[in-house]
């Protein structure tokens, strides 16, 4: 998390100091306590690498991707307003929710549920992005899961 904190921050002030959008997303696994519970760690983590793969290929290089927690991950969208980063994590959640992970002869399907805020709509820091775009993830979870859904006031 360190060296994703030292880039967020730098990449966040140029956003602060030319006015240019950023976006961000934090991505929740939506059954990787049942994967561990019914199929072992080694499926969970088979499951979180399966999840990362999935973020990172529709990312852009300039992108910023880290795992931020058991089963969460966080992604900064640099020079990206709310339409657009919308239209990203849709992209995301599809391509987990149609990739499934083959674990000892099972197929195991997943779905993430994915929050986002912007700058500067939502907030004027990068603090403020980052527990805005939480707080949405927690209503993705509370709305059914499989979802994206942006921070509103």
């Amino acid at each position: 998390m360190r060296g994703f904190t030292i880039m967020v921050d730098r990449l966040f002030a140029q956003a602060v100091r030319y006015n240019r959008p950023a976006s961000m997303l934090m991505i929740d696994s939506d059954n990787l306590k049942t994967v561990n519970d019914e199929y072992g760690h080694e499926a969970g983590n088979r499951l979180l690498k399966l999840v990362a793969k999935c973020i990172a290929a529709e990312l852009r290089h300039t992108d910023v991707l880290a795992r931020y927690g058991g089963d969460e991950f966080v992604v900064l969208l640099p020079e990206t307003a709310a339409d657009r980063a919308i239209e990203v994590a849709q992209r995301i959640r599809q391509a987990i929710s149609t990739t499934t992970l083959d674990f000892e002869g099972r197929h195991i399907e997943t779905s993430v549920s994915i929050g986002l805020a912007c700058y500067p709509e939502d907030g004027r820091s990068i603090d403020a992005i980052q527990a805005r775009a939480d707080r949405a993830m927690y209503q993705a979870k509370k709305q059914g899961r499989n979802r994206v859904i942006r921070f509103t006031v």
